[in-house]
């Protein structure tokens, strides 16, 4: 994963890509959190998705597609916007991180599952915060804006029912998805 934030980094500046401290800065720090709050290993699947994920962020935002961004196509249809898949691809993944970080320690299956995607859903309020924020800063961020802001939390929504769903069909004797 680093070297991938190493060639996003240069990319970015490379093409004079003005959110490319911001992308990579996320990345970083997110990661970093991620690895000092764990107390196992996380499983293969998860370290491989998340791993998409970043580099699906940092495809989104500092690759350009015309005028804009990655972020900013669909296949003429919104909804199939890539900042609206990744955000719900996103958010998904951080229900099974926050299941597979808080379940030994919850009593109770339904609770940890409630609680990873009350999680999930905090964190992608926290994340509209950071490009509210970016708008602010910056009109080159390609973020903002009601509608934007609006089917990004459908968006995450719609990740995280998915993600507390599949989590939910797993056997009910198991507590985790590391089990």
């Amino acid at each position: 994963m680093a070297s991938s934030l190493v060639g996003f980094a240069v990319y970015g500046f490379a093409n004079n890509e003005p959110s490319t401290i911001g992308y990579v800065s996320v990345v970083g720090v997110l990661g970093a959190c991620l690895a000092v709050v764990r107390r196992q290993v996380l499983p293969d699947w998860l370290v491989k998705g998340l791993v998409v994920i970043a580099i699906g962020h940092l495809c989104g935002g500092l690759i350009r597609v015309g005028e804009s961004v990655l972020y900013n196509t669909d296949p003429g249809w919104q909804v199939l916007q890539y900042d609206h898949i990744f955000h719900a691809s996103a958010s998904a993944f951080g229900v099974a991180v926050l299941w597979t970080l808080a379940s030994p320690n919850i009593h109770g299956r339904s609770l940890a599952l409630a609680m990873s995607a009350l999680g999930a859903l905090g964190f992608g309020a926290l994340n509209e915060f950071v490009e509210f924020v970016a708008t602010l800063a910056h009109s080159g961020s390609h973020v903002g804006g009601y509608m934007n802001t609006g089917w990004d939390f459908v968006a995450n929504t719609f990740g995280v029912l998915v993600g507390a769903s599949l989590l939910s069909l797993r056997s009910p004797g198991k507590q985790g998805p590391t089990d």
